[in-house]
Protein backbone atom coordinates (compact mmCIF):
# COMPACT_ATOMS: atom_id res chain seq x y z
CA UNK A 1 0.00 0.00 0.00
CA UNK A 2 1.05 3.58 -0.69
CA UNK A 3 -0.42 6.95 0.26
CA UNK A 4 -0.51 7.62 -3.48
CA UNK A 5 -2.94 4.80 -4.26
CA UNK A 6 -6.13 6.07 -5.90
CA UNK A 7 -5.25 9.73 -5.51
CA UNK A 8 -5.51 12.53 -8.10
CA UNK A 9 -2.32 14.16 -9.42
CA UNK A 10 -2.21 17.29 -11.56
CA UNK A 11 1.04 18.24 -13.30
CA UNK A 12 1.97 21.39 -15.16
CA UNK A 13 5.25 22.04 -16.92
CA UNK A 14 7.22 22.11 -20.13
CA UNK A 15 8.45 19.34 -22.45
CA UNK A 16 9.99 17.46 -19.52
CA UNK A 17 6.46 16.97 -18.15
CA UNK A 18 4.71 16.64 -21.51
CA UNK A 19 7.23 14.09 -22.80
CA UNK A 20 8.55 15.97 -25.87
CA UNK A 21 8.52 13.52 -28.82
CA UNK A 22 7.48 10.54 -26.65
CA UNK A 23 4.30 12.04 -25.23
CA UNK A 24 2.59 11.75 -21.84
CA UNK A 25 2.65 7.97 -21.54
CA UNK A 26 6.45 7.94 -21.24
CA UNK A 27 6.66 10.57 -18.51
CA UNK A 28 7.26 9.57 -14.89
CA UNK A 29 4.09 11.38 -13.72
CA UNK A 30 1.87 9.23 -15.93
CA UNK A 31 3.81 6.06 -15.12
CA UNK A 32 3.42 6.81 -11.43
CA UNK A 33 -0.31 7.29 -11.87
CA UNK A 34 -0.63 3.98 -13.72
CA UNK A 35 1.32 2.15 -11.01
CA UNK A 36 -0.84 3.50 -8.18
CA UNK A 37 -4.24 3.66 -9.87
CA UNK A 38 -4.17 7.45 -9.70
CA UNK A 39 -6.21 9.88 -11.76
CA UNK A 40 -3.69 11.99 -13.69
CA UNK A 41 -4.06 15.29 -15.50
CA UNK A 42 -0.91 16.20 -17.41
CA UNK A 43 -0.75 19.85 -18.45
CA UNK A 44 2.78 19.78 -19.82
CA UNK A 45 3.37 21.77 -23.02
CA UNK A 46 6.54 21.60 -25.10
CA UNK A 47 8.40 24.92 -24.97
CA UNK A 48 6.28 26.41 -22.18
CA UNK A 49 7.61 29.02 -19.78
CA UNK A 50 6.65 29.47 -16.17
CA UNK A 51 6.48 33.25 -16.65
CA UNK A 52 4.44 35.28 -19.10
CA UNK A 53 6.36 36.30 -22.24
CA UNK A 54 5.67 37.72 -25.70
CA UNK A 55 8.46 36.05 -27.71
CA UNK A 56 6.52 32.82 -28.23
CA UNK A 57 2.95 33.79 -27.31
CA UNK A 58 1.18 30.66 -28.60
CA UNK A 59 0.79 29.25 -25.08
CA UNK A 60 0.40 31.36 -21.92
CA UNK A 61 2.93 30.84 -19.15
CA UNK A 62 2.21 28.41 -16.34
CA UNK A 63 1.54 31.35 -14.02
CA UNK A 64 -1.53 32.08 -16.17
CA UNK A 65 -2.78 28.75 -17.45
CA UNK A 66 -2.78 26.99 -14.06
CA UNK A 67 -6.20 28.63 -13.54
CA UNK A 68 -7.70 26.36 -16.22
CA UNK A 69 -6.54 23.14 -14.52
CA UNK A 70 -8.93 20.76 -12.77
CA UNK A 71 -10.34 22.04 -9.49
CA UNK A 72 -9.63 18.94 -7.40
CA UNK A 73 -6.17 17.46 -6.73
CA UNK A 74 -4.40 15.57 -3.99
CA UNK A 75 -0.97 16.22 -5.50
CA UNK A 76 0.23 19.06 -7.74
CA UNK A 77 3.59 18.94 -9.53
CA UNK A 78 5.18 21.96 -11.25
CA UNK A 79 8.34 21.72 -13.35
CA UNK A 80 9.71 24.72 -15.22
CA UNK A 81 12.48 27.19 -15.83
CA UNK A 82 14.18 25.76 -18.92
CA UNK A 83 12.25 27.88 -21.40
CA UNK A 84 12.32 30.96 -19.20
CA UNK A 85 16.09 30.75 -19.55
CA UNK A 86 15.85 30.01 -23.29
CA UNK A 87 13.53 32.97 -23.93
CA UNK A 88 15.49 35.38 -21.73
CA UNK A 89 12.88 35.99 -19.02
CA UNK A 90 14.38 38.34 -16.40
CA UNK A 91 14.84 36.83 -12.94
CA UNK A 92 13.19 39.77 -11.15
CA UNK A 93 12.91 40.45 -7.44
CA UNK A 94 11.81 38.26 -4.54
CA UNK A 95 8.80 40.41 -3.63
CA UNK A 96 7.62 40.93 -7.22
CA UNK A 97 4.20 39.98 -8.62
CA UNK A 98 5.23 40.87 -12.17
CA UNK A 99 4.36 37.76 -14.23
CA UNK A 100 6.88 38.79 -16.90
CA UNK A 101 9.73 38.10 -14.48
CA UNK A 102 10.61 34.63 -13.24
CA UNK A 103 10.40 35.37 -9.52
CA UNK A 104 7.25 37.43 -10.00
CA UNK A 105 5.63 34.60 -11.93
CA UNK A 106 6.69 32.15 -9.23
CA UNK A 107 4.95 34.26 -6.58
CA UNK A 108 1.80 34.53 -8.70
CA UNK A 109 1.78 30.79 -9.42
CA UNK A 110 2.37 29.67 -5.85
CA UNK A 111 -0.31 31.96 -4.46
CA UNK A 112 -2.71 30.85 -7.19
CA UNK A 113 -2.07 27.15 -6.63
CA UNK A 114 -2.37 27.34 -2.85
CA UNK A 115 -5.70 29.15 -3.21
CA UNK A 116 -6.96 26.73 -5.85
CA UNK A 117 -5.72 23.64 -3.99
CA UNK A 118 -5.57 24.64 -0.30
CA UNK A 119 -5.14 21.06 0.96
CA UNK A 120 -3.13 19.56 -1.91
CA UNK A 121 0.47 18.50 -1.49
CA UNK A 122 2.32 20.77 -3.91
CA UNK A 123 5.80 20.03 -5.25
CA UNK A 124 7.88 22.31 -7.45
CA UNK A 125 10.75 20.79 -9.41
CA UNK A 126 13.65 22.66 -10.96
CA UNK A 127 15.20 22.26 -14.38
CA UNK A 128 18.08 19.80 -14.88
CA UNK A 129 21.69 20.33 -15.96
CA UNK A 130 20.89 20.59 -19.66
CA UNK A 131 22.43 23.54 -21.56
CA UNK A 132 25.39 25.30 -19.90
CA UNK A 133 25.44 28.27 -22.29
CA UNK A 134 24.28 31.61 -20.85
CA UNK A 135 21.22 33.29 -22.36
CA UNK A 136 21.16 36.82 -23.82
CA UNK A 137 20.78 38.26 -20.33
CA UNK A 138 23.96 36.48 -19.25
CA UNK A 139 21.95 34.14 -17.01
CA UNK A 140 22.56 30.41 -16.60
CA UNK A 141 20.25 27.43 -16.03
CA UNK A 142 21.35 27.23 -12.43
CA UNK A 143 20.30 30.84 -11.74
CA UNK A 144 16.69 29.94 -12.60
CA UNK A 145 17.07 26.79 -10.50
CA UNK A 146 18.22 28.80 -7.49
CA UNK A 147 15.50 31.42 -8.04
CA UNK A 148 12.81 28.72 -7.94
CA UNK A 149 14.26 27.21 -4.77
CA UNK A 150 14.46 30.64 -3.13
CA UNK A 151 10.87 31.68 -3.89
CA UNK A 152 9.46 28.29 -2.89
CA UNK A 153 11.35 28.60 0.39
CA UNK A 154 9.77 31.98 1.08
CA UNK A 155 6.33 30.39 0.69
CA UNK A 156 7.12 27.17 2.58
CA UNK A 157 6.55 25.08 -0.57
CA UNK A 158 8.73 21.99 -1.19
CA UNK A 159 11.05 22.30 -4.18
CA UNK A 160 13.21 19.47 -5.46
CA UNK A 161 16.55 20.50 -6.95
CA UNK A 162 16.83 18.36 -10.08
CA UNK A 163 19.95 20.21 -11.16
CA UNK A 164 21.95 19.07 -8.15
CA UNK A 165 20.08 16.06 -6.78
CA UNK A 166 18.34 14.16 -9.59
CA UNK A 167 21.38 11.92 -10.08
CA UNK A 168 21.17 12.45 -13.82
CA UNK A 169 22.84 15.06 -16.03
CA UNK A 170 22.96 15.79 -19.73
CA UNK A 171 26.55 16.92 -19.17
CA UNK A 172 27.60 13.40 -18.15
CA UNK A 173 28.76 11.49 -21.26
CA UNK A 174 28.50 8.20 -19.40
CA UNK A 175 24.75 8.72 -18.96
CA UNK A 176 23.90 10.59 -22.15
CA UNK A 177 23.74 7.60 -24.52
CA UNK A 178 20.80 5.96 -22.70
CA UNK A 179 19.07 8.95 -21.12
CA UNK A 180 18.87 11.37 -24.07
CA UNK A 181 15.67 11.00 -26.09
CA UNK A 182 17.24 12.23 -29.31
CA UNK A 183 20.17 9.84 -29.19
CA UNK A 184 17.91 6.88 -28.42
CA UNK A 185 15.62 7.83 -31.33
CA UNK A 186 18.60 8.33 -33.64
CA UNK A 187 17.98 12.02 -34.34
CA UNK A 188 20.89 13.52 -32.38
CA UNK A 189 21.03 14.63 -28.77
CA UNK A 190 18.21 16.99 -27.75
CA UNK A 191 18.55 16.95 -23.96
CA UNK A 192 15.12 15.48 -23.32
CA UNK A 193 14.55 12.22 -21.49
CA UNK A 194 14.28 8.79 -23.05
CA UNK A 195 11.65 6.30 -21.90
CA UNK A 196 14.37 4.49 -19.95
CA UNK A 197 15.40 7.71 -18.24
CA UNK A 198 11.84 8.34 -17.06
CA UNK A 199 11.76 4.78 -15.69
CA UNK A 200 15.06 5.47 -13.92
CA UNK A 201 13.71 8.66 -12.34
CA UNK A 202 10.37 7.19 -11.29
CA UNK A 203 11.39 5.57 -7.95
CA UNK A 204 13.08 8.78 -6.80
CA UNK A 205 10.03 10.92 -7.47
CA UNK A 206 7.65 8.28 -6.15
CA UNK A 207 9.46 8.31 -2.81
CA UNK A 208 9.55 12.11 -2.86
CA UNK A 209 5.78 12.45 -3.33
CA UNK A 210 5.11 9.77 -0.72
CA UNK A 211 7.13 11.82 1.78
CA UNK A 212 5.24 15.09 1.30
Amino acid sequence: MSVLDGKTIVAIGDSLIYGNKLGNDAVWVNKLAKKHGMTVYNHGINGNTLAAQDTEPKHPGMCIRYADMEDEADYVVVLGGANDKRLNVPLGENDSKDPYTFKGAMNVLIEGLTNKYPKARILFMTNYNRWPKLNKLGVSDIAYVDAMIEICGLHGIPCFDNYRNSGISFQNPGQLAWMDEGLVLGIGENHHFSDEAYDWLLPKYEALLESL
